[in-house]
């Protein structure tokens, strides 16, 4: 533990200490001042051991006097800064002075930002209400906790929705009815239909400029996201396009065929092709240069797309790989052996096992806490990636096989066999307009 983490918890079990006393306050001695009690050298000892840390544990002796309201205003905020919200709702119930100075907006603002949450306009903006942002912000993570979640269907594809991507306003879907549709995030509305695959659309991958698509026709199309018109198509896999992803310079993809295959994203000009695995190389993800691929042949690999070369390898399943996360640090798998396995990426040690699925498992989205994987149980789980539990177990939501997830801060996004699309909304009633 730092040096700096050490002082705030000694600052904070100070704090929690004086702040007892103020509770056991009546309110016939609170109405008489407590300055008329406290000198000055009281104050600044207060302070010292504030800024020191009190290591010694020992309680200070306040003799039933509220010492810290008596301190500048400026200085008693500073204080509050190292308080908690359950410490901060104590305080605002002891009395008006308390009260005010818990709602202060800039004790709020530390306290948002301590937990490291995101907020959509730069922190120092003057107008934001912090102690609002923090209530909204609160809600959405105790909901992720019980479970409190609403459920949309979004309904509009006549055959399975194999794969889907979405952002603030839209959600993308690929499907076995050969089309790439584009949903009103808020409406369900589909706003675009594309054809252009001559069988089914098994994957997609898109940012603001353009989209990548992989279908059982062996091809691959990019298109114009302003436009949403086909830019050019890939040739040159002999079997299905499983899997795409790319970054500034590559189109990466994967397929039944067991390759992977580099391609340029100005042209679609074939830069390299990936040998090793030994079954369909169904799932991958791309870092930087470092791509990891999962197969039917129940290994994951990683692979530096500059040169071609394996680098390390992930063994440990026991029957073949569906999909694969990778954040730069940690791998994730999933497998018809109905585990998840976590592995350090630098290592490959696995770290922990994931169980609870009771079929395979087909889709995975790993993003900070939380991991969201999508089985042919029909069920969606949410997991907290650090513990290996389960925290969320989403049932009566699909009738056939979940064949991709992905999910927010806001929402999860699930599609399968079943034709549905379904959004579930962990944010309902919330102002989200800020967070995310």
């Amino acid at each position: 533990m730092s040096s700096s983490t050490l002082k705030l918890v000694s600052k904070t079990k100070l704090w929690r200490s004086l702040t007892k006393r103020v509770f056991t306050f009546s309110p016939r001695s609170q109405s008489r001042s407590s300055k008329s009690h406290t000198s000055d050298s009281s104050s600044n000892d207060i302070l010292a051991n504030l800024r020191q840390g009190n290591d010694s544990g020992k309680e200070l002796q306040l003799s039933g006097i509220d010492l810290i309201s008596s301190l500048p205003y400026e200085i008693c905020l500073h204080i509050l800064t190292y308080a908690d919200f359950l410490l901060l709702a104590r305080l605002m119930l002891v009395s008006k002075f308390w009260h005010q100075i818990a709602s202060d907006s800039e004790i709020w603002k530390q306290l948002y930002l301590n937990q490291q949450w995101y907020v959509r306009i730069p922190p120092n903006n003057p107008r934001l209400d912090w102690k609002y942002l923090y209530q909204q912000r609160s809600t959405i993570d105790k909901r992720w906790k019980s479970g409190s979640i609403d459920k949309r269907l979004i309904a509009g594809h006549s055959d399975s929705v194999y794969c889907l991507k979405f952002d603030g306003n839209k959600i993308v879907t690929g499907s076995r009815d050969r089309s790439v549709k584009f949903w009103d995030i808020d409406t369900g509305k589909c706003t675009v239909s594309l054809t252009g695959h001559c069988r089914s659309v098994l994957c997609l991958d898109y940012n603001d400029e353009i989209m990548v698509t992989g279908s059982s026709d062996t091809t691959i199309i990019v298109w114009d996201m302003k436009t949403l018109t086909s830019k050019f198509r890939i040739r040159g896999h002999s079997a299905g396009v499983l899997d795409v992803c790319f970054d500034k310079e590559h189109i990466v993809s994967c397929s039944k065929d067991g390759t992977i295959r580099v391609w340029s994203i100005h042209n679609g000009e074939l830069i390299k092709v990936l040998l090793g695995h030994r079954g369909p190389v169904n799932a991958i993800q791309l870092q930087d240069n470092i791509l990891v691929s999962a197969s039917g042949d129940s290994v994951v690999k990683m692979w530096d797309i500059n040169t071609g070369e394996c680098i390390r390898e992930f063994v440990g399943h026991t029957r073949g790989l569906a999909c694969v996360q990778f954040d730069g640090k940690r791998v994730v798998s999933g497998s018809n052996d109905y585990t998840i396995k976590v592995w350090d990426a630098q290592s490959g040690r696995c770290l922990r096992t994931l169980t609870g699925h009771r079929d395979l498992v087909r889709t995975l989205h790993l993003s900070g806490k939380h991991l969201v994987s999508g089985s042919y149980d029909q069920t969606v789980k949410v997991w907290d990636i650090q513990t290996g539990k389960c925290i969320l177990d989403l049932r009566n939501g699909h009738s056939s096989w979940v064949f991709d997830v992905q999910f927010s801060l806001t929402k999860i996004i699930s599609v399968g066999q079943d034709q549905k699309i379904l959004v579930w909304d962990v944010a309902h009633g919330v102002d989200v307009s800020l967070l995310e």
